[in-house]
């Protein structure tokens, strides 16, 4: 490489389907803009939205599990629409 030259280091890269993204969303603050335009590029598989609440699951899940009860709320949420 180049010496001395700027480098980006992602240390949570991922591999897989695009929908994953949505997972973290949450804590971005991403307008309607963002999704529609996303959207327009990437269009919307069928079941995107019980998907979508199942990749902010794990991720509230995480959360809950590292930083307490804080969490919990938007945990049950998905949990009780997903059931």
């Amino acid at each position: 490489g180049l010496q001395g030259a700027p480098v980006i280091f992602d240390p949570a890269t991922y591999y897989g389907h695009s929908e994953a993204e949505f997972g973290m969303s949450w804590c971005a603050g991403f307008t309607a803009a963002f999704y529609g335009a996303y959207h327009e590029l990437i269009p919307k598989a069928p079941g995107f939205e019980e998907r979508r609440q199942l990749y902010l699951l794990y991720h509230y899940l995480n959360h809950y599990n590292l930083f307490g009860y804080g969490y919990y709320g938007q945990c049950e949420s998905i949990l009780t629409r997903l059931v």
